[in-house]
């Protein structure tokens, strides 16, 4: 039995070991996402991961790591981008630096204008057989579903210039396909075939292989600390993967209706509260790179001491226990030497001797 896991085309994507397949996709996210797929093994492993020998199964997870490295020196790179989030590199690097853990997919967030894929109507008068496969789902990519625009960085370098006029600017949102202001009774001829443009952020996204479910734990509470409280551990299989990513700042606004006959987008937003959606997007760019920045110095701060993150719960309370007993014997000699070395008259009262 497949585990489905959570990834999103936009991320950096590497391939791993040959073992066996698990799809990757994205909740309430699949209309902007493309398939990809990783290797992590399956369930029937899981009841052996408890027993599983530490030497093999490090040995198995620094045989994966070595290959997503590879990859990611070579440029292989399986999202529409083609490249990883400069934004995000740091945070990478730290993470890959530590002998137990490994990016696999990252995404430092985005900013999307995307046309929805031809969609089936629903109906049962259809035969199953005689139904069209090459359609998409509600808000799906498939069936010339596109992006009509893309960029990871603020909009106020790409679009937001006051000195932009709207037919500008318009053109640069929905790209090659002309817009007008969409006709009142078009409302009143909507149906589950409609396709609709979104206006889309989402926030940063970044999975983590890791050697143990304890490392595993330990990314979660940096996670969750900084802010990316949807994170999770997706997987308690041998080398489980973190999912570190926040809903809170996503939104996603149908701002236009695609009319295929004409090929012309009917706009439900004019170019005024566009860019008003665009301001928006910029404060919850801001927000994102304050809790990238936040996330970095918390996993700094555990990898300076590598031996918090490899060691178990139990592991960790014998050595704070033994931490705290070698404070005190420091602090019990330190008084016993200043009672052996203190001078009875250092902090004394002086009587000046008066001449008789």
């Amino acid at each position: 039995m497949n585990i489905v896991l959570e990834q999103a085309s936009h991320l950096h994507s590497t391939p791993t070991c040959a073992s066996q397949s698990l799809r990757i996709w994205a909740p309430k996210q699949q209309a902007a996402f493309e398939h990809t797929h990783i290797t992590i093994g399956d369930n029937s492993s899981c009841g052996a991961v408890e027993q599983m020998n530490p030497e093999r199964r490090k040995q198995e997870f620094n045989s994966r790591k070595n290959g997503i490295l590879r990859a990611l020196a070579s440029g292989t790179d399986a999202s529409p981008k083609g490249s990883v989030d400069k934004q995000i590199i740091p945070i990478m690097e730290l993470l890959n630096s530590h002998p137990g853990a490994v990016t696999t997919s990252s995404c430092s967030g985005r900013v999307s204008v995307f046309l929805e894929g031809r969609k089936q109507r629903f109906t049962t008068s259809i035969p199953k057989q005689e139904q069209d496969t090459d359609v998409a789902t509600a808000g799906g990519k498939g069936g010339d579903g596109r992006w009509l625009f893309v960029t990871h960085n603020h909009l106020l370098d790409d679009i937001l210039q006051e000195d932009r006029d709207d037919s500008s600017f318009l053109e640069t949102i929905f790209g090659s396909i002309p817009s007008k202001p969409a006709v009142t009774q078009l409302l009143g001829e909507l149906s589950s075939e409609t396709r609709y443009v979104h206006f889309k952020f989402e926030p940063m996204i970044l999975h983590v292989l890791t050697e143990t479910l304890e490392i595993a734990n330990r990314l979660l509470t940096c996670a969750i600390s900084s802010s990316f409280r949807e994170s999770g551990i997706v997987s308690p299989l041998k080398n489980p993967i973190v999912a570190i990513r926040t809903m809170g700042l996503a939104f996603d606004a149908p701002v236009g209706i695609y009319d295929p006959e004409k090929n012309v987008i009917q706009r439900l937003v004019d170019p005024a509260g566009l860019r008003l959606l665009a301001r928006l997007t910029e404060d919850r760019f801001r927000e994102n790179s304050r809790r990238i920045d936040s996330l970095y110095r918390n996993l700094l701060s555990v990898m300076e001491a590598p031996e918090t993150l490899l060691e178990s719960k139990q592991t960790r309370a014998f050595r704070k226990k033994a931490e705290g007993i070698d404070k005190g014997r420091e602090i019990a000699a330190t008084r016993e030497n200043r009672v052996e070395t203190e001078d009875p008259l250092e902090d004394g009262i002086f009587f000046q001797e008066q001449d008789m």
